[in-house]
């Protein structure tokens, strides 16, 4: 076994330790892109409102996004995860589901979202816990979630799915706006492609345009400035390559283009920035360096197992980051996996 599994599997036992019956720890927020404070999703309300002035309108506590990038990096591991280690973060995911949606909190009045339904989806599919029938069924509910009327706003890409659905079907939910994020669009092409060839003009469409609108992001440049969810450009690039790795026929489009976008990167600082960048160029087939950023985060592996928490994700409206150890050790945990 080498230096990188070994770490691997101390991650692993690290994140088996963090997996309690009610699934994954929620993340920790911070105003701080480098988490130098951070408070809790139960704190991030009355700390929002007192900070910024501005009340959210909802609790931020028991989020089940980190359960279900969880699932996504495990289902993409040649060695499957057991029962025990799935079924709590398979339940906890369960728990924000709607009909076909998944939200990132549980009865909190925010609406379901196309990024938490397309990873949820995708990973449950693709660890055996999802028929192909329910796969079609939830691609037909994402594609419901495009922008479908043209010229109705110069961001708005005709075919592309939006954030959020925003057509009023959730009872007791906020209306969050239309709008299109370029990690988002990315997960749910992931998600789309796995169903198999569309059968449905609609579908067809929507896989169209949303790689016309990702090979306009990165040709635009855009992409070295994150995206409204996502502030790093190497959380793009993960995403994206995700796709062009999976779905190779159906993304010849973009495999160039983001190949030279990767090239463009700095050299990263952060463990969950390292994690990001090698996830990025083993599933783009880029070997340069690879190396010396797996050992880069074996060196910085704390002794329990972990790595610090760093920005993920960030609220829309807000400057507020969400990360937390056990996110960024999941992510690097994977990074350092090899095939057996």
């Amino acid at each position: 076994m080498t230096l990188f599994q070994q770490t691997a599997d101390r991650a692993l036992d690290h994140v088996r330790k963090q997996i309690g019956p009610d699934g994954a720890p929620s993340v920790e927020m911070s105003f701080d892109p480098a988490f130098g404070e951070s408070f809790t999703g139960r704190e991030a309300r009355e700390k929002l409102t007192a900070i910024l002035g501005e009340d959210p309108g909802f609790s931020l506590a028991d989020e089940a996004f980190s359960a279900m990038v969880s699932l996504m990096l495990l289902a993409s591991t040649d060695a499957r995860p057991d029962r025990e280690l799935i079924a709590p973060l398979f339940e906890q995911v369960e728990r924000c589901r709607w009909k076909r949606r998944y939200r990132f909190l549980p009865d909190s009045g925010l609406p379901a979202d196309t990024d938490c339904t397309a990873m949820a989806t995708g990973a449950l599919h693709e660890l055996g816990m999802l028929r192909v029938p329910d796969l079609q069924a939830t691609v037909h509910e994402l594609t419901a979630a495009a922008s479908h009327e043209p010229g109705e706003s110069e961001d708005l890409w005709p075919w592309v799915h939006l954030v959020y659905w925003e057509d009023g079907e959730e009872p007791g939910t906020l209306s969050r706006g239309r709008k299109h994020d370029a990690v988002v669009s990315a997960n749910a092409l992931y998600t789309l492609h796995l169903a198999g060839t569309p059968d449905r003009m609609e579908e067809r469409a929507v896989g169209d345009a949303t790689t016309r609108y990702l090979v306009a992001h990165l040709e635009s440049g855009r992409w070295l400035e994150g995206t409204r969810y996502y502030p790093s450009p190497k959380a793009f690039l993960h995403a994206l390559s995700r796709v062009c790795a999976r779905h190779p026929e159906q993304t010849t489009a973009l495999l160039d283009p983001a190949r030279r976008a990767l090239a463009e990167l700095d050299e990263p600082e952060s463990a969950l920035e390292i994690a990001l960048h090698v996830l990025a160029a083993d599933n783009l087939g880029v070997t340069d360096g690879q190396d010396a950023r797996r050992t880069r985060l074996v060196e910085s592996q704390d002794s329990d197992g972990s790595w610090p928490a760093a920005a993920y994700y960030r609220m829309g409206r807000f400057a507020v980051h969400f990360g937390s150890r056990y996110l960024t050790t999941v992510f690097a945990m994977r990074a350092l996996w090899e095939v057996r």
